[in-house]
């Protein structure tokens, strides 16, 4: 069985896209940082590239649209050269049924299947408190849910 377990997931892994945004100064809260469209897609990972140092204390909070994909403000205060992956909370993040599918379910969750079901929107970034340096850069590492789906960066 552990044969056709690594194909499978090979299958799995291999629908999942990766869609970067250039590294920039993020100056004005909310911030369009990519435009999901064509339908429906399953986001399982946001990181933040940090190229040059944030000394801030800055906070940072990420929705699709309306949905939020994170259960709060967290602090975003990196150095240099370093990745910082989102805190994708998705108990804050269920997305109504008239959205999209309500992701991931307990059952998924249990099964370490864990993502967040976004329909046709805009990924935002808002802070509780402003970046004043460091530049970044973002990826999302998502799954089309249809033929047509896309995420692009603004």
């Amino acid at each position: 069985m552990g044969a056709l377990d690594n194909v499978v997931g090979e299958i799995f892994e291999g629908r999942r896209q990766l869609s970067w945004r250039p590294v920039g100064l993020i100056a004005a809260t909310p911030t369009n940082l990519f435009t999901i469209a064509g339908g429906s897609v399953k986001i399982f990972a946001i990181s933040a590239w940090i190229v040059n140092a944030i000394t801030t204390g800055v906070t940072w909070h990420m929705t699709a649209g309306a949905i939020p994909l994170d259960a709060a403000l967290f602090a975003a205060l990196a150095g240099a050269n370093t990745m910082v992956a989102w805190p994708l909370a998705v108990g804050a993040a269920l997305v109504p049924p008239a959205q999209g599918t309500p992701s991931p379910s307990a059952l998924a969750q249990a099964a370490g299947l864990v993502g967040i079901t976004a329909t046709p929107s805009n990924l935002i970034l808002t802070y509780g408190v402003a970046l004043i340096d460091g530049t970044v850069g973002f990826s999302v590492e998502w799954e089309a849910l249809s033929p047509n789906s896309t995420i692009v960066p603004v």
